[in-house]
């Protein structure tokens, strides 16, 4: 728990930033209520579902008792970041904000963690699909407080509508309905989890879904809405499945896999088609998230050549890190 219970930094008394407490949680809500860059990944509902994994040090700013951002952040050691669990994070404000107002916000959130002895911010942006709004003014501000990117994510984002006109997905497709194959919404995740995406990622890439079955199955219950899982079968067996992260602007490919008999009979090709062209047709993009290897950060081109293949495109997402000066701590 973070050690201030309030800091009031301007000097006209405008800006105050309070640790986030569960009384708060109103004011959270309204900023991301009424926010130009905030998905469900940021209500406290998903934040907390793995709090014990994570040192919370979020902060809620005000201006002149007016909730106007809000910063999703853990601590470790002297850096707080912004957010490991949550893939994006940063600055989430509320629409309406002008480019001064912006950079009060940020001068506020390092001066706050500068009295608390943090020494770095580490910062995930929110990538640009994901915005209701143009985020121009906060990476401008965020540069002009000392961020310096250290890490780029490339996604491959498809923009809506598209119709899929690579040749090879369109014949998959209709081997795949030829085949008498059908695409349902399922309710079904521990089949798709212990039987398809768990032994396929273990295979593929010696690793685990980020969330377990458990999580997802909590995380569905609470955002049934915005957590989407959607199936191919062949009468009644399950051949392949993607969960579908829905936000106000995008439908995010958040898992996808298929059984060797389902890759033979192209489900997937069926289904990503589907998904793109009909399910979420509504939305402005489909983001197929990253093609990059974790530990090397290594392109995995057979993934980024498959994500092209559907209409994706390289959209990048910065990693800020801002240094904090200590011996220019503000006096409360």
């Amino acid at each position: 728990m973070l050690a201030l219970s309030e800091f009031i930094l301007s000097k006209d008394l405008q800006y105050s930033i309070k640790p986030y407490q569960s009384d708060l949680k109103k004011d959270w809500d309204m900023v991301l209520d009424n926010s130009i860059n905030g998905t469900f990944l940021h209500r406290r509902e998903f934040i907390e579902y793995h709090g014990d994994r994570f040192e919370d040090a979020s902060l809620v700013i005000y201006h002149e008792d007016i909730p106007v951002a809000i910063f999703p952040a853990e601590k470790e050691g002297n850096s707080i970041f912004s957010h490991r669990g949550l893939t994006y994070a940063g600055w989430i404000l509320i629409d309406g904000l002008s480019l001064k107002d912006i950079q009060e916000v940020i001068e506020n959130t390092q001066a706050f963690y500068q009295h608390l002895g943090i020494e770095r911010l580490e910062v995930r942006m929110v990538p640009d699909f994901f915005a209701k709004e143009s985020q121009k003014d906060l990476k401008i501000a965020l540069q002009n407080a000392g961020g310096e990117s250290v890490f780029t994510a490339v996604h491959h984002c498809t923009s809506l509508p598209f119709g899929v006109k690579d040749r090879g997905k369109k014949w998959g497709r209709k081997k795949a309905i030829a085949n008498g194959l059908e695409i349902r919404a399922s309710s079904d995740l521990k089949s798709f989890w212990e039987e398809i995406l768990v032994p396929n990622l273990e295979k593929r890439h010696g690793v685990k879904p980020t969330h377990s079955l458990q999580e997802i199955k909590y995380l569905k219950s609470i955002f049934p809405d915005q957590i989407l899982f959607y199936a191919v079968f062949s009468s009644e067996k399950m051949l392949g499945g993607a969960v579908v992260f829905s936000t106000d602007t995008t439908a995010h490919l958040q898992y996808t896999a298929a059984l060797p008999l389902g890759k033979k009979q192209r489900c997937l090709d069926y289904l990503v088609s589907h998904l793109i062209e009909e399910e979420f047709s509504d939305k402005s993009f489909f983001n197929m998230g990253v093609s990059h290897v974790p530990e090397t950060g290594k392109i995995n081109q057979g993934l980024v050549n498959w994500k092209e293949s559907f209409g994706g495109n390289p959209v990048a997402a910065n990693t800020f890190q801002v240094i904090i000066d200590r011996n220019n701590v503000n006096d409360l």
